[in-house]
């Protein structure tokens, strides 16, 4: 990745962090257009893009990043803000889906389980919530 892509990077998460969403946005998808494989940058576009309201372009952004991903965990990651993604969008199912696929790599058991908490409660299982918050609380 290039020095150049990092610095854009580094740009669109001060900017993020301040919630400028419009300068994030830029320096984000600056950082994709030089390193499309740059899995973080692709992470913090579509948090950008979603807290700016545009949850279904943030989930394809992410969607397109999937066959990319350099690791297992870096596909993980991408699942795992997808579902964060798609539960700011409305979309449950879409965000369950990623979820479990994030949860076929070891280590994301707690940002899983308390995804799928989220959205068990909007979908009203509230038992299956239960079990999931129990789950986040204890890494397992």
């Amino acid at each position: 990745m290039s020095a150049v892509a990092r610095r854009y990077y580094e740009r669109g998460l001060q900017a993020l962090q301040s919630n400028d969403l419009e300068t994030a946005q830029e320096s984000l998808r600056a950082a994709l257009d030089l390193a499309p494989g740059f899995c973080n940058a692709r992470c913090a576009y579509g948090v950008a893009l979603a807290k700016a309201g545009d949850a279904p372009r943030a989930a394809t952004v992410l969607r397109a990043g999937i066959p990319r991903a350099s690791s297992p965990i870096t596909a993980a990651a991408l699942y795992a803000t997808l579902g964060d993604v798609c539960v700011l969008g409305g979309d449950f199912f879409g965000a369950e889906e990623a979820f479990n696929q994030a949860a076929l790599t070891p280590g994301f058991e707690a940002r899983v389980a308390s995804g799928l908490a989220r959205v068990q409660a909007r979908l009203g299982r509230f038992r299956d919530m239960a079990a999931s918050l129990k789950r986040a609380a204890t890494g397992s």
